[in-house]
C-alpha cells in the first residue's frame, strides 16, 4: 500500500472575487433618477393643491351667486300672476271647442229647508195618476 498516497492537508481555496464595483457613471445616473422622481410628486401634489384651492375658491362664488338669482326683466313684471311671470298662457277658448258654447253656471239661492226638491213627486205625474182614477 505504499504506491498509492493520499493527501489529507486541506486544499487551497481560491479567493472569493471582488464585489463588482458600480461604475461612477451608473451610480451618478441612479442619483438623477431618484431627483428627478421626487421632485415630480412634489410638483404633481403642488399643482393638485392649486386645483383644490382654485374649486373651493370657484364653490364659494357660486353659493353667493345662487343666494340672490335675478332674471332679466323681473323689475318690470309684478303683476302678482306667478304663472304668467313663467311665461304660461291662459287658453282661450276657440268655437270648436266643447265648453265654449257652455255658460258659465251661476250659482242659485239654496231652496227653503222645508222641502228638497228632488224629493217633491212631479206634478204631471200626479195629474197623471189623477186622470187614470
Amino acid at each position: 500500500m505504499s504506491g498509492i498516497r493520499i493527501d489529507t492537508s486541506p486544499a487551497p481555496q481560491p479567493a472569493p472575487p471582488p464585489p463588482p464595483v458600480a461604475p461612477v457613471n451608473d451610480t451618478m445616473r441612479r442619483l438623477q433618477i431618484g431627483i428627478a422622481g421626487v421632485l415630480t410628486v412634489l410638483l404633481l401634489v403642488g399643482m393638485a393643491g392649486l386645483i383644490g384651492e382654485r374649486a373651493r375658491e370657484r364653490a364659494a362664488g357660486d353659493v353667493a351667486a345662487t343666494a340672490e338669482v335675478k332674471m332679466p326683466g323681473d323689475e318690470l313684471k309684478s303683476s302678482g300672476a306667478p304663472l304668467e311671470e313663467l311665461g304660461v298662457q291662459a287658453v282661450q277658448p276657440s268655437s270648436k271647442d266643447e265648453n265654449a258654447a257652455t255658460a258659465a253656471k251661476v250659482p242659485q239661492a239654496a231652496p227653503s229647508a222645508s222641502s228638497v226638491p228632488d224629493l217633491e213627486p212631479d206634478p204631471a205625474l200626479q195629474r197623471a195618476r189623477q186622470s187614470k182614477q
